[in-house]
């Protein structure tokens, strides 16, 4: 009887099951990746928007931030350039992102961007955060080099677009939380 009754009440017993929590670092997917590169460390005096980009994206460390000069002709107030890293340069993925004063000079620059991009639609939709519509997304081949692809996407008043081999690329976006 006393068997039994230590049997029921542990199947019963609130929490009997429970694991204790992963100390794991958590990367910007959500999902627990090995990174094998130290991500480098953002300038001291980041801007709030440089400070949107995370350590790290599935197994893909960032690089050095550096500014660039890419879509000056339609007049970011910020842009920056970085690359992604698993430590296999074959693999990188470069970003390129910047900042508007408003949504709709950034829709224009997402809008000359995926015009530009002739090779094959791989996937298109809807940029959403905490349940609102804030921009588009398309990923296209990259017509260079069929082994890669670019994505890019606008949220609000920010572009991003990001090259690179094509399995990496894809789940860059997926797991990049802007």
């Amino acid at each position: 009887m006393v068997v039994v009754l230590a049997l029921v009440s542990a199947f019963l017993w609130p929490g009997w099951a429970l694991q204790p929590a992963s100390n794991s670092s958590a990367t910007a997917s959500g999902k627990d990746a090995v990174v094998a590169v130290t991500p480098v460390a953002l300038p001291n005096d980041a801007t709030t928007l440089a400070k949107i980009l995370p350590d790290s994206v599935g197994a893909y460390a960032r690089g050095e931030l550096k500014t660039t000069t890419t879509w000056d002709s339609s007049s970011p107030i910020e842009q920056y350039e970085v690359t992604y890293t698993s430590g296999d340069s074959q693999a990188d993925i470069t970003l390129t992102f910047a900042q508007w004063s408003t949504a709709a000079q950034a829709t224009a620059q997402y809008d000359a961007l995926r015009g530009a991009l002739t090779a094959g639609t791989l996937a298109s939709g809807k940029v959403r955060v905490s349940g609102q519509e804030t921009g588009d997304y398309e990923i296209h081949a990259d017509e260079a080099d069929s082994t890669k692809s670019v994505v890019v996407w606008r949220n609000d008043t920010v572009v991003f677009e990001a090259k690179g081999p094509k399995s990496a690329v894809n789940s860059f976006y997926a797991g990049f939380p802007y």
